[in-house]
């Protein structure tokens, strides 16, 4: 919820909206102190998880307050589960008060590791007796961070459930509260007390008959709550009237602000974060009475951009002279003014040439084969320069005639149906070698190269099919990327996205796609696997045998398909509810592998010679050269050029904190003049009232309305800032360790 002032609306603050204030504002806080102790980047991301521990504790008893029931909630992602969820919309028209989600629906918890829960590092516990979250920094593993998920889809609703409310509306005519009439107690003996006898008049008999109103329908918003991307907003809002025409006007608020009437002709401009109350009032008030108030939060959440494009005049350098140049030409594919490109350019794995540091892209440049006589790679990102973006993945390619990906090879299979486990599987068709056989480090599903494969728009036959797509085994394989193309209405959206960090987001929250675009889905009209050509350098892609992933051996923590990267697309009915079951034992990631419901499935992997995963002598961890190196052709060549990579990481991680800190900083004296202009203005309309004239009164508030929005969106840059301060440390803090630890 966003702070907005008050001053010029006289209800008065409820009980729950101040805790609910006080709890933001210590968030605003916590996060300005610890993001601007710059030197202390342990305490950076533990000041956050201090601060996420106090906002947590604060939704736990507000949720409890009204009506939520922790008792016997052992496992703090339950806890949080039900924080996000809402009541049932049969119960939520017969309470008062907050019946909604009480977190964000996209946050996530991150736990430790064994290794991680050694060190005293802060984590979380929950408090099953206490009711609440508890800070430590030992036991057993923990909570380290809360994460938000930037793509969770909008439409999807929380989990429902049935609170215990003090008081609920009444469901009988004439009454507003629930009641119910108690049987009187039998007197204990006789009474005395003196009395003096008055004669009346016999009353007359009369009957008060209640007028039976008809309770309004609450209106509808032409665009749900739910999570847009920040460049998304303003969002220009209607409300719907269910009523009958002339019975209803209806109005809204924003943030808990004063109420407006609505003009259908005029949308609500809606800010990022906001939340937005509606109500259909009686125009008849005879007849009808008001509808209840219904809300919907709006919520801005950063999205990932899209890798540069890299274009060279020439795929090799020539022998036709001493020397050769090659121009490079980098293309920014996301919307003017949002991004930087930033590369680096690198030599061969192996070869002879120097590692430049990051840089910015400011235009075409020449690369001479005297210094990379035996060729070289461009390394480029997009920057993002505006608040609602993160940086892309850093994008690659190189000048070279060696097809396919360096060190090694990989396979492809694909099938429609769900395999047996541990020897009895299958799969539907097998391409051995498809990255060097075809010479690509991409594979689009809508037209794989090899014709015996079974494409996506294959497998789903019905244009009208809705299903979502999930990832199997993605924290094994976080060097291949899943890039898609889909079209909501008249809006084409893009996704470039790591898979594992695709694999961390909730299956509930994953967009609903069909091939035709029906009503309820958004229509995909793209999907590829994509990877940099030394992915395997990188250990960025599990290491098995054909076989295996075949018969669905299962992995070292019973992985399917032996751990090999799978991408599955899993059936949705056509009310929009899942009709596919996930086992999350089956996956080294968040979404499981389908166990029902799965209509196509297609599974990557490093074809080499050592052992399988689930055998001992595969020793493959995720982003570690060593443990792949002895099954590399060249290991000290492949040592060299991942240790020039991770130095130019390490430079590129210090530079994106500095510039990180100086928009902090930046932020925070913008939010001081700010204040000082929303103090002047205030000012100003006490000035305007004691004049007396209506005219110069309404000027005044609406410069002061202005002001204090202008507040609010710079106390809202303050935290999203001191945000990115957070993460930039962490992310440097790690790093510097794992350069540490590789003898950097």
């Amino acid at each position: 919820m966003r702070i907005r002032d008050t001053t010029s609306v006289t209800r008065a603050l409820s009980q729950v909206e101040m805790l609910i204030i006080v709890a933001v504002v210590g968030i605003l806080s916590g996060i300005g102190v610890t993001a601007m102790n710059h030197g202390a980047l342990t305490g950076s991301r533990q000041g956050k998880l201090r601060s996420d521990f106090t906002t947590l504790n604060s939704a736990a008893a507000i949720y409890q307050a009204f009506g939520g029931n922790l008792t016997g909630v052992s496992q703090p992602e339950e806890v949080l589960a039900r924080l996000k969820s809402r009541v049932s919309e049969d119960q939520r028209r017969m309470v008062p008060g907050l019946s909604g989600s009480f977190v964000d629906p996209h946050i996530e918890f991150v736990m430790q590791s064994d290794k991680e829960a050694q060190t005293d590092m802060a984590r979380l516990y929950w408090n099953e007796a206490a009711g609440k979250f508890q800070l430590a920094y030992s036991g057993g593993p923990g909570i380290k961070a809360v994460k938000s998920n930037p793509f969770a889809q909008e439409s999807d609703a929380p989990l429902e459930e049935e609170r215990s409310f003090a008081l609920n509306y009444s469901d009988e005519a004439g009454w507003i509260w629930e009641y119910g009439e108690g049987t009187a107690s039998a007197p204990t003996g006789p009474s005395s007390f003196p009395t003096q006898v008055v004669l009346a008049a016999a009353p007359i008999p009369h009957t008060i008959v209640p007028v039976k109103q008809e309770v309004l329908q609450p209106p509808t918003f032409s665009i749900p709550g739910g999570n847009y991307p920040n460049f998304a907003f303003d969002l220009s809002l209607l409300l719907i009237d269910p009523n009958p025409t002339g019975a209803a006007q209806l109005v809204y608020s924003i943030d808990y602000g004063g109420w407006a009437n609505f003009n259908a002709n005029v949308p609500i401009s809606v800010p990022p974060n906001s939340v937005i109350q509606a109500q259909a009032v009686p125009i008849q008030s005879a007849r009808w009475s008001s509808s209840r108030v219904v809300d919907q939060l709006y919520t801005g959440v950063s999205y990932s951009l899209l890798p540069p494009i890299i274009d060279f005049s020439s795929d090799t350098f020539t022998n036709s002279s001493p020397t050769d140049t090659i121009t490079v030409t980098l293309t920014d594919a996301n919307a003017s003014g949002v991004s930087d490109i930033i590369y680096q350019i690198v030599p061969m794995p192996g070869e002879s040439g120097p590692t430049t540091p990051f840089q910015p892209y400011t235009g075409s440049f020449p690369v001479s084969s005297a210094d990379y006589p035996d060729g070289f790679g461009v390394r480029a990102y997009a920057e993002a320069t505006q608040t609602g973006y993160e940086d892309s993945r850093v994008n690659s390619k190189f000048a070279t005639d060696e097809e396919g990906l360096f060190g090694g090879h990989l396979d492809l299979d694909t099938s429609t149906t769900i395999a047996s486990i541990d020897g009895g599987g299958s799969t539907g068709a097998h391409t051995h070698d498809i990255t060097s056989k075809y010479g690509i480090n991409t594979i689009n599903f809508f037209a794989i190269p090899e014709t015996s494969q079974i494409n996506i728009n294959e497998a789903i036959r019905n244009p009208n099919q809705k299903f979502k797509l999930t990832i199997v085994n993605g924290n094994l394989s976080p060097g291949l990327s899943l890039v898609m193309t889909y079209t909501d209405g008249t809006v084409n959206r893009s996704i470039d996205i790591p898979v594992d960090e695709y694999d961390d987001t909730e299956i509930g929250n994953l967009t609903t796609f069909s091939l035709g675009g029906v009503s309820g889905s958004s229509r995909l009209t793209s999907l590829k696997i994509t990877m940099t050509q030394d992915v395997i350098f990188q250990a960025g892609v599990i290491p098995t045998n054909t076989g295996d992933v075949q018969d669905n051996t299962l992995g070292k923590q019973y992985e399917w398909r032996n751990g090999s990267l799978t991408l599955q697309a899993v059936a949705v009915g056509s009310s929009g509810n899942d009709a596919f079951t996930t086992d999350l034992t089956l996956s080294n990631g968040d979404q499981g592998a389908a166990s029902t419901g799965l209509l196509w499935e297609a599974a990557l992997f490093w074809h080499w010679d050592g052992d399988s995963y689930h055998e001992n002598g595969n020793e493959f961890e995720p982003g570690e050269l060593g443990s792949i190196i002895s099954n590399l052709d060249d290991p000290v060549a492949a040592q060299a050029y991942i240790a020039g990579l991770k130095a130019a990481e390490l430079e590129r991680a210090r530079a994106a904190l500095i510039k990180a800190q100086k928009d902090a900083e930046k932020a925070v004296i913008d939010e001081a003049t700010a204040q000082a202009k929303a103090s002047a203005a205030k000012e100003a309309t006490v000035a305007a009232e004691a004049t007396g004239d209506e005219a110069i009164v309404l000027a005044a508030k609406e410069a002061e309305k202005s002001a204090n929005d202008a507040l609010i969106r710079a106390k809202d840059k303050v935290v999203k800032t001191a945000k990115k301060v957070i993460d930039k440390a962490a992310e440097l803090e790690q790093l510097e360790l794992d350069h540490a630890g590789d003898g950097g």
